[in-house]
Formats: C-alpha cells, structure tokens, sequence
C-alpha cells in the first residue's frame, strides 16, 4: 500500500479551494516524476468548444443528470450484461423497474450534489465549489479521456435508458470553474477481463497561451495526438478501499449568478432551480449545503412539490397535435394557476426558479423555458403571467427531432423552422385559452377593486388625437359584431362578444361555434366550441368527435378535441404544412351519448368553415378571418381612440412606488362595467381596448401637485395635462415595442423601459409650470 496514493486520493476527495487542486496536481505530477499534458477533448484549442450560451447555474443540473445517467447504468449493466441487452426504452421504464426497491430516501443517497465554500462568503464572491458525488457505474483510467474529458461524440447515443445525448453538457461546466478534480472507480462487476479495480484522480486546469486557454490534466506519458495512448494517475483500490464504485466531480471555485443564496427555498437557490429543471426526475438526489448549515434536502422535482403542496392551485391539461413529416405527435400540456402573485402566500416565486414559466421538457427535464415576460408579451396574459406554469412535454416526439430541437446544454430551442413552429403552436394554446383568458380578466377586474369615479374619456379622447392607435371608436354605427382584425395570436375571427357563463345542463342541448374560420398550413389552429353540459358529462357518458373532409387532417390525428370546461371545449387542428388550400368542412359532432336520465341522448352536430390559406394578411399575427361588426344605431366599433384609467402602485400587481404607468390590453366589457364614461363599450365584448395606467401617487407627479396647489384654484387642468402629456408618450414607446416584436428583435428589459417612462414623465412635469402660468394669464385655471 503506498502513502502516496492513499495521500493523493484523499486529498482530491477534500479539494474545495484553488489551491487544493494545485496541490492534488503536484502529487500527481511528483508520483509520474514527470508532467505530461493532456488537453481535455484532445484539442488544445478546447476552450472555445466548451462555451455556449445561457446560465452557467443552469448547467450544474447537466452533472445532475449525469449522476443519474452513470446510476441507472450501473444497475442495468449489472442485471443484462451490456447495454444491447437492456430493454428499456425510456429513463422512467428504466427506473421504475431497477430501483423499484428502494425508497425516494435510498434513491436520492445515489447522487449527492454538496456545494463548499471555495471563496468564502460565497454571497459577495459569487464562487463555491460544487461536488457532484454518484454511486454509479464508474470510470477506469483508459475510459476516462473518451467519457467525462470528451467533447462530442456521446457515448450514450445508443442508450435509450438513458437521458444524454450530446456529449458535451457536463464538459461545458468546465471553463466556469477555476479547476476540476474528478475522483472515480468503476464498479468491480462491471469490469471486463483483464480490468483492474483502479481509482482514477485527475485534475483539470488552465494552461494560458498566446491566444485563449487550453484545460488540461496530466498522464502517464507523452501525449500528441488521439491516437497515443495516455491515462491519468490511477492506483489499486486497496490503496484507498473506503472509496466506493462511483464518480466524485468537483467543480472548484465555480462562478455562480444565484445558486449561492443561503436560504432555500428562494427562486434563484439550487434547490428550486433543480426541482424546476427537473419537472419529472428520473429519481430523486440530494442536495447538501455546506456553506451554510449543510442540512441534506431531498430533491424529488417540480410536479411532486406541486401535488404534494397544501394549496389547492387551479389545474388542467389539454393535448397539443404538432404535425412534423407527415405525421401528427399529440404532446401533452399541463397548467397550473398559482394562488397568488410572486411574493404572497402560494405564489410562484416559492416552487419556481426565477424567469421560468413556460417548461419544455423530454425525460422530465427542461430543455427551454418562457420567462413570465415572455408569457406576457407573447400570449397577452398581462395579468397571469407571473401566476402561471406551463409544461409542454415532448416526449412524444421521436427521439432525433428532440435531440435536433434542443441545444446540447439544455438552455434553449435551436432557431429552425420546427422550432419555430413547435413554440408558435404553443403560443396560439396559451392565448387562445379560454380557461387561461378568463382568469387573466378575472385579476383585471380585481385590479379595478371600486369603481372609478374619475372620469377620463376626454382626456383619453385628447391622447388619441396625438397618434393613430387600433383601438375604438364612439358612435360609428357599427353594433356588437366581432372584431377579429387578425391580432392578439389567433383571437380574432369568429365575433368579439364577452364569454358568458353558459348555463349548464347534466344533458347538452346545443353546440355552437364560430361559422368559418381560416388556418395557415403548416399551423396549429385553436378553435373553441359552445357545449352546454357540465364537465362530468366527458368523462363516463360522452365523448367529443371532430371530423374533417380533408384528406389529410384526420380525426385523432391531426384533429385533438379537449375537454370541456365550464360550458367551452377547444379544438386542437394540426394543418399538415403539405396540405391542399382550399374550404372544408369541420364538422363537430355529440353522438351515441347517454343520458343523465339514462338511455342514449339524441345527435348533435356544428358544422365550421375551415379556410386552409398560406398566410392571413393584416398588421396582426394572429391567425383568425376578419369580420365585421352587425350594423347598429349608433354604438361603438373600430377606431383609434384608447381609454385612460388613474390607479395606484397598490392596486397592481409588480408596481412599486417609482412606476409611472404602462398601457395594458383590457376587454371592453370590464371597462365598460369599471369606468362609467366607457359604457358604452359593453357592446364591444371581450374586445381588447389599449388602455393607458398612471400612477396617481408617483412621488414627481404628487410633488408637483401639491406644489401647484398653492397658486392654482385647483388640480383638475394639471391633472389633465399630465394625463395627456406621459400617455402620449406612454403609447409611443408601446408601439415601438410592439414593432420590434413583430419584427421578431430583443425588446429592452423592463428596468431600462420603466426608466424610460420615468424619463417621459419628468420631461412633461418639467413644462408643466410654465403652462399653469399661461393658463393662469388666460383665466384657464378654473
């Protein structure tokens, strides 16, 4: 047994600082007598190959699934053989029977993540060392050049059971961190003939070179090319027995953006990253905090916490049909309505990491994510959005194309066209929700709380006059026809009218639709439906069937009915992008139903206009027909005018005292019910009216106020003016946003636009006194 080796082992199983792993390679290197350098992927130029974009405390939940991946591998290897007898087509087939006989408890003591301080205090360095210890499969010395030093080139492609793919996640952790220490031996009945039972050590470091960085480790000889043969220090396992089968990987003084934070439980913290990372995981692991107080917290992801969580969240699911080659793939989407906003009791910001909304997932791990902002801006729920989960589960997806639509660290969708299509198909699912638009205007109204008695239709009517909004106009003639003008992702089409509670029934009576709506090739269309039951009705005594006369869209197929709920059922149709342009026929049919009563309840049917097009012309991205509104006497219908409404900081949700305003989308029917000068816009329905929000207690503006009351009669013309002035310039900068939107360009963050709002405030209060005093001169003050 030699001292040295026990010497070497045990400190790289103790390295936490730089200067451990420094002294770890200079054992190694007095043990070789030499210094013989290995770039890690064998290219000395491997710097720029280990880069991608997105958070580097996103990629520490690759060496996660990495753990898991060497764990289930070890128990099928040691229950088949080799990996070409393995049966398992899935990680989650593969678990539920390997591990079948152990706890979550048990399971999780399989892979163990413990963060050390490296730089201590790790909340004002922003550094730590992250330790991912596994009771897998191992590695021997000749394998680990071609497996956790490799870039490229997976070593699990052909391995269904397992969940990587790229081959390039965990190395792309490396160039975060100031060195590397991997500790591993493979497990004895893994071995093949002639295979010593070994411990292999080695260190990654930076070699600094004219132009970038080379990571390096060192070997047992000369190395130049992929063909030499070269292995890192091993030594025989009796040398150092306490060291059981499995990998030890620490990430030494890691740069990190959020995971450092003390308390778990926050939204940036490692414990909530991993579990919203981790929707399904393939079995639970462990996190350890030793740079606080090192309490183990059990890890079992996303949806567990959420079923096992004492709120009562709003739920649901829907399926999305997602047409690729020829084939229709029926993912499944799943939504959670939170209890409050961020911050309160039931809010998102306790289960969710922070800027995750909107989950896509393969295997129960995100592979891209909407940020709540992204929901805002995108699918228009400018309420929800910050209360909302969405998971949109690709699983059902060939294994290729998933692997194609993800980069290979996780972080984000691939730009192509299917990506594009894929994201676009789930956009028009969320907005077009009638679940989901619902609760939007359900915390509208809440917003309002009592009724305003301010009256701003004039001043609104002012601000109109400045700029051409889509808006609404006052006494066109039109009636209460919809107006679906292409807008809003897909809403429009079909009428514009406020969604009623429908009466209920336990037997339905009628089916009601929209009579003709266009899709684009290539799309997925939402299309919702009138049913009058009640929800019990689907699951034991009915069943919803679409059918097309559409060669290619086929009922169940490209044709995906939900559920109804509470009186509505959408209809999910995915257009093949081959499909022949043309009219046909939807026909929406309620047949071989039972009644509550008993027996078998009579036929029902609709039938919908499907308009099949290559595109739908108009300034929205919508995919609706355009209607026109019923002519009336004199009611409302399109225009450029906006309403205007004075709230507070209190009253909404992501305000703070410094928060000028913001133009909001709000439904006709909800201002017209709110804010008595707009009644008349209840004809419009669930149209949506740009709407402008000021602070009325914005420190500048109350300032100003309480100047001028001293030398003015009173605050009515000045509250005018400021209205005027900062909703101009309010609507201005939303329709720059929207163009950039539509051009599809990155948008400012919100900090840099809320300061552009305070900067259009200030320049309208900095004229303001010079207008009170000629309106004074004038005798305007009254």
């Amino acid at each position: 047994m030699s001292a040295l080796n026990q010497q070497i082992v045990r400190a790289a199983l103790n390295a936490v600082t730089l200067a451990d792993a420094e002294a770890v390679q200079g054992l190694i290197a007095q043990s070789f007598a030499a210094e013989h350098r290995r770039p890690v992927g064998d290219k000395w130029n491997n710097f720029g190959l280990m880069g991608s974009s997105g958070s580097y405390d996103l990629k520490l939940i690759e060496l996660v699934t990495n753990m898991q991946d060497s764990v289930i591998e070890r128990f099928a290897l040691q229950q088949f053989g080799s990996r070409d007898k393995v049966p398992f087509k899935t990680p989650f087939e593969a678990t539920s029977t390997l591990l079948r006989y152990l706890d979550s408890g048990e399971q999780s003591q399989l892979a163990v993540t413990t963060f050390e301080d490296s730089d201590p205090p790790a909340g004002k360095t922003k550094r730590l060392t992250a330790v991912f210890r596994d009771k897998g499969c191992g590695m021997t010395p000749v394998s680990v050049p071609n497996t956790i030093f490799a870039l490229g080139g997976s070593n699990k492609e052909d391995a269904l059971y397992l969940q990587g793919a790229f081959g390039l996640g965990g190395a792309m952790t490396y160039r975060n961190a100031k060195a590397v220490v991997v500790v591993s031996r493979r497990d004895p009945a893994l071995l093949q003939d002639g295979e010593e039972d070994r411990i292999t050590v080695a260190v990654v470091q930076w070699q600094h070179n004219t132009k970038g960085q080379t990571a390096y480790y060192l070997v047992d000889r000369e190395w130049n090319t992929a063909a030499d043969e070269a292995e890192p220090w091993s030594c025989p396992h009796e040398d150092f027995d306490d060291f059981e089968p499995g990998t030890h990987l620490a990430l030494i003084s890691y740069r990190v953006d959020g995971v450092q934070r003390r308390r778990e439980g926050d939204a940036k913290s490692f414990d909530v990253v991993t579990n919203t990372r981790l929707v399904h995981p393939v079995f639970p692991t462990r996190f350890v905090n030793n740079t606080t107080r090192g309490r183990g917290t059990l890890l079992e992801g996303l949806a567990r916490r959420l079923e096992k969580s004492e709120y009562d969240f709003d739920h649901g699911e829907e399926t999305l049909p997602f047409h690729h080659h020829g084939r229709t793939y029926q993912l499944p989407v799943r939504y959670w309505i939170f209890a409050g906003a961020p911050k309160d009791p039931g809010g998102r910001d306790k289960f969710l990491a922070s800027d995750h909304a909107v989950l896509f997932t393969s295997n129960g791990q995100v592979h891209h994510h909407w940020s709540p902002r992204d929901v805002r801006d995108q699918a228009r729920l400018n309420r929800l959005y910050d209360r909302l989960l969405v998971v949109v589960e690709t699983d059902a997806l060939p294994i290729d194309l998933r692997t194609s639509l993800f980069t290979a660290d996780r972080s984000e969708l691939v730009r192509g066209d299917v990506a594009l299509r894929l994201e676009e198909a789930v956009r028009a699912l969320i907005g077009d929700s009638t679940v989901l638009r619902e609760a939007n205007n359900a915390l509208i109204r809440a917003s309002f709380q009592d009724k305003s008695d301010q009256p701003t239709a004039d001043i609104a009517r002012r601000i109109s006059r400045a700029l051409t909004v889509k808006g609404f106009s006052f006494g066109t003639g039109n009636g209460s026809g919809g107006q679906g003008n292409g807008q809003s992702f897909g809403r429009a089409g079909g009428g514009g009218g406020s969604l009623k509670p429908v009466e209920l029934h336990p037997d339905p009576t009628i089916i009601k639709g929209p009579s003709t709506v266009r899709a684009v090739v290539g799309t997925t269309r939402s299309i919702t439906y009138t049913i009058d039951v009640e929800d019990t009705f689907y699951d034991r005594r009915g069943r919803l069937r679409v059918i097309c006369n559409h060669p290619d869209i086929v009922e169940d197929r490209e044709i995906t009915p939900g559920k109804g709920r509470n009186g509505r059922a959408r209809v999910m149709v995915a257009v093949p992008e081959t499909a022949e342009l043309g009219t046909y026929e939807l026909r929406v049919v309620l047949e071989d139903w039972i009644r509550a009563a008993g027996g078998l309840g009579q036929r029902l049917e609709y039938v919908t206009k499907l308009e099949l097009v290559e595109d739908i012309p108009g300034s929205g991205t919508g995919t609706g027909k355009p209607t026109k509104g019923a002519q009336g006497q004199g009611g409302p219908g399109p225009g450029t005018n906006v309403a205007l409404r004075w709230t507070t900081h209190d009253a909404e949700d992501n305000w703070d005292r410094v928060t000028v305003g913001s133009v909001e989308d709000v439904p006709a029917s909800i201002l017209a019910d709110q804010q008595a000068d707009y009644a008349e816009l209840r004809a419009l329905g669930d149209q949506l009216i740009p709407t402008i929000l000021l602070n009325q207690e914005y420190p500048p503006f109350k300032k100003y106020l309480a100047a001028r009351n001293k030398e003015l009669t009173n605050d009515k013309r000045a509250r005018e003016q400021y209205a005027v002035g900062v909703g101009v310039s309010l609507l201005l900068l939303q329709q720059k946003l929207d163009k950039l939107k539509k051009a599809g360009q990155a948008l400012p963050d919100d900090d840099f636009i809320d300061e552009a709002r305070r900067a259009s405030a200030s320049a309208v209060l900095a004229v303001m006194p010079a207008f009170d005093d000629l309106a004074k001169e004038v005798g305007l003050t009254d």
